[in-house]
């Protein structure tokens, strides 16, 4: 019988609690040992009425853009609220991958952009292009995101003349009750991977244990996250392709099955 593709492979995840199940089930079906240590938590943010307020009118919006699975739940709670849904599944969405999209679409929504390479810039390129006849210096523009959240995509749509309304839907903190859980993976020397979807959940980690990896190899979801990561003195091994957690899990696939494999791994890879 053949084993799963990982199995042996210690895998770290530290994807926030709320949505590391999900990618908890994609690594243990792909034969993967899993360790969750979610490194950051989610707060309200610091002006909750931004939200609200938004949500209350958001056919005054052109376009409403969703950065994360967690701000299309925000603004979806708000809009419920408010008795908006209605109004919020009819104006133009746009999100920065397809788990997001995703959420757009469970709330009954048919159309949803999302740029085809999952980052800020692309996503605001994708906006200004699908924008009537040009029209983006004269749009209204709604962006829900994390409180704190990478400016690029709000700066590349004022640069293109859109107005710009951010609302902020959560805020992060650093989850202190993981490091022990960290120190114990990290100091074993145990495990094979740790793994990043955000570039919030690579910095909580190393304010948590420093740049250290006790020999494990680093896996970033995305280009940004990658970028991350490198800047706070952790190497980062593998990249996926596609910057989602199915993406991800079939990165460390790839790895595992790759000629030669990488070295310095305490598993099959």
């Amino acid at each position: 019988m053949i084993p799963p593709p990982l199995a042996g492979q210690h895998v770290l995840v530290t994807r926030p609690a709320a949505q590391a199940e999900r990618f908890r089930t994609l690594l243990a079906a792909a034969g993967a040992t899993v360790t969750t240590a979610p490194t950051i938590r989610l707060t309200p943010p610091s002006d909750p009425q931004a939200l609200e307020r938004a949500a209350a009118h958001p056919a005054d919006y052109d376009w409403i853009v969703f950065t994360s699975v967690n701000a299309v739940r925000h603004l979806a709670e708000a809009a419920r609220r408010a008795d908006s849904v209605s109004a919020l599944t009819a104006a133009r969405l746009a999100a920065v991958g397809p788990s997001t999209a995703d959420a757009v679409r469970a709330l009954g929504v048919a159309e949803c952009l999302v740029p085809p390479v999952y980052r800020g810039e692309a996503l605001a390129d994708e906006i200004v292009a699908a924008t009537d006849r040009g029209r983006i210096p004269d749009a209204r523009i709604l962006l829900v995101q994390a409180e704190g959240a990478r400016p690029v995509l709000r700066e590349r749509l004022v640069a293109a003349g859109a107005e710009v309304d951010v609302a902020p839907a959560y805020g992060v903190e650093i989850n202190h009750d993981v490091r022990d859980t960290l120190r114990e993976f990290i100091e074993l020397g145990r495990g094979d991977w740790l793994t990043f979807t955000a570039s919030s959940a690579a910095r909580a980690f190393v304010r948590l244990v420093g740049a250290q990896t006790g020999g494990a190899l680093v896996a970033a979801i995305s280009p940004v996250t990658a970028s991350t990561l490198s800047r706070l003195g952790l190497p980062v091994h593998v990249v996926a392709a596609t910057h989602s957690m199915p993406g991800l899990v079939g990165a460390l696939v790839a790895a595992a099955a790759r000629p030669g494999r990488l070295a310095g791994t305490h598993g099959q890879v």
